[in-house]
């Protein structure tokens, strides 16, 4: 049984918004899973990840996110820090931002009693699949970050 799935997001063919999916990528390889760890590509997200939403018990996802940081800082934020931010605010990147998704899921089908968000500031968003230099430079530190939130996120018990 699947007792946690882990999401990266992110369009790999827009530079820096596929760094959920990058990171995703590297997290898997540090090491041999549980199987109780699912590890999903969610590409750029959006509706098409309602079913792998319902079906997660706990979720950690890899996003990037416009939060005025330093291109590579990071945070693990939860589904309620995303608020109801204005559109050029919104923490997704995404034509249906991951927050809209996941409140949708939460409001209609089964809710994960535990979401995660470790949160990647990008810098370039355009098109192109190579991550910026700060992003690159970046991503064994991120990367840490992620396997420590997974790491936690396995121990946790179903109350947690």
């Amino acid at each position: 049984m699947i007792e946690l799935t882990v999401l990266g997001i992110g369009n790999v063919l827009m530079r820096d918004d596929g760094v959920g999916v990058r990171v995703l990528e590297r997290v898997r390889q540090v090491r041999d899973w549980p199987d109780a760890v699912e590890f999903v590509d969610g590409g750029a997200g959006g509706l098409n990840l309602i079913n792998v939403l319902e079906a997660a018990e706990r979720l950690v996802v890899f996003d990037s996110a416009e939060m005025n940081l330093a291109p590579g800082e990071h945070r693990v934020i939860t589904p309620r820090q995303f608020g109801d931010a204005p559109a050029e605010h919104r923490a997704s990147m995404h034509d249906a931002p991951f927050s809209e998704t996941l409140a949708l899921v939460s409001r209609f089908f089964h809710e994960p009693e535990l979401v995660r968000v470790l949160a990647i500031q990008p810098k370039v968003v355009d098109y192109g699949r190579a991550l910026s230099d700060e992003l690159t430079a970046a991503m064994d530190h991120v990367t840490a970050a992620g396997v420590r939130l997974v790491e936690q996120t396995c121990g946790r018990t179903k109350t947690a």
